[in-house]
């Protein structure tokens, strides 16, 4: 009697195991594969943030050479606000930087284009130009 006991408690055990243990591993796979897609996901939400960056930039840029200097402003706060929050949540330190260097220019290009200045579409190039070679990945 009692060895049939300890029989049927191992093969519980056993059983239990049995059905246990493979989906323990497939849970855990489900796990790491979720891990891999969120962060592949970051990172195109990221690439998505630095393209809609370069659309404003030019978009900007655009409206200015087209004397638009109105809507440029309007396009210009949105730029530089979106720059400054890329900015301010980034690790990537080198992308920090020339986003650093371009929002100092800021005040600049701005009040540029709120006088209507039209040498204001020269000091947007070289802002063009650090942006499109810092974000290019």
């Amino acid at each position: 009697m009692r060895n049939n006991l300890i029989l049927w408690l191992s093969l519980l055990v056993v059983g239990f195991l049995a059905g246990f243990i493979p989906q323990y591993y497939r849970a855990h796979r489900f796990e790491q594969e979720v891990s891999t897609s969120t962060a592949q996901l970051e990172t195109c939400r990221f690439a998505e943030q630095l393209s809609q960056l370069r659309d404003a930039a030019t978009l900007m840029y655009l409206e200015a050479t087209q004397k638009n200097y109105g809507t440029s402003g309007d396009d210009a706060n949105h730029f530089f606000d979106q720059a400054q929050r890329i900015s301010s949540s980034t690790q990537d330190e080198t992308l920090r930087n020339v986003l650093r260097e371009i929002l100092a220019t800021r005040d600049q290009v701005i009040a540029g284009l709120a006088k209507g200045d039209a040498a204001v579409g020269s000091e947007m190039q070289p802002l063009l130009l650090k942006l499109e070679q810092g974000t290019k990945r």
